[in-house]
């Protein structure tokens, strides 16, 4: 089997920064997919960028930042006038449920997909912010709207031997395992497609040259996909996200010759979903 790598730059409009970030990540490094944001003030912006640049686009769903694209997040308590709820209140109203809950999932999702579709009509993939589509309130009305909107590929952020650091990215990588396991079942009838290997959430706190070096050192045979997040920082990021002063050295470690090197001289191939996993 080849080996096979999907770099997907997460966050896209989230920020004018971002967007440069993103951009150059693609142009001058080894990004090769990114997910936009819907409902942000640059999103129509970002989505000509990247056309011009034919970089390709996937749905960044958006359930705990920003503002809403439908009045139904707001009416079950996920959002209030200001915007969706912080990621905490989020998730705890997810879990509570409720009959009204799946119908303002779908309604939500609806919305922002139209919005994607709008400026992207050939979608690469589907994902979510803080990966929520793994909750099991999300997943369904998740992969239903995907699949009947001509999505064919989602992420599945499993990342299988990962050793971080951080005690609370290790918490995070076991819920998301223990989420994807619960949901896998979903996944399989939907027909959506995933790469069959994830990375990045062990990089999130310290992604360099090096740690990506030695990740593509080792990288499995099949299809890897690489979750990054590069960017200028600007207020507009700060503002939508915490933890974002590290983009700009994300960024540059994703432009390193090194890695370009390495992926060729490897016979790593760099792909999108949509050109297969």
């Amino acid at each position: 089997m080849s080996r096979e790598l999907i770099v997907v730059a997460d966050d896209l409009a989230a920020s004018p920064g971002t967007n440069r970030g993103i951009f150059r990540a693609h142009r001058d490094g080894i990004v090769s997919a990114a997910s936009l944001l819907v409902g942000m003030p640059t999103s129509r912006g970002a989505a000509c960028g990247a056309a011009e640049q034919k970089l390709p686009l996937g749905l960044h769903f958006r359930l705990s930042a920003g503002v809403p694209m439908s009045a139904a997040p707001r009416a079950v308590g996920l959002a209030d006038e200001d915007g969706f709820l912080s990621l905490p209140r989020v998730v705890l109203r997810l879990t509570a449920g409720g009959d009204a809950l799946e119908e303002a999932l779908r309604t939500e999702l609806r919305a922002q997909i139209d919005a994607f579709l709008e400026l992207v009509p050939s979608p690469d993939h589907i994902n979510s912010h803080h990966h929520l589509h793994l909750h099991p309130a999300v997943l369904g009305p998740f992969l239903d709207e995907a699949n009947s909107r001509g999505f064919g590929a989602l992420r599945w952020p499993v990342e299988e031997g990962a050793r971080m650091g951080n005690p609370l990215r290790w918490a995070e990588a076991q819920a998301f395992r223990m989420l994807a396991e619960k949901g896998r079942s979903k996944l399989e009838a939907s027909g959506l497609q995933t790469s069959d290997h994830f990375r990045g959430l062990a990089l999130m706190d310290g992604l360099s040259a090096e740690s990506v070096l030695a990740m593509l050192r080792s990288l499995p045979e099949g299809c890897t996909e690489l979750m990054c997040h590069p960017a200028e920082p600007d207020d507009e990021l700060r503002q939508f996200s915490s933890g974002v002063d590290r983009r700009d050295q994300e960024l540059e470690a994703l432009c390193s010759p090194l890695l370009r090197e390495l992926v060729d001289s490897e016979g790593i191939v760099l792909r999108s979903f949509a050109q297969g996993c």
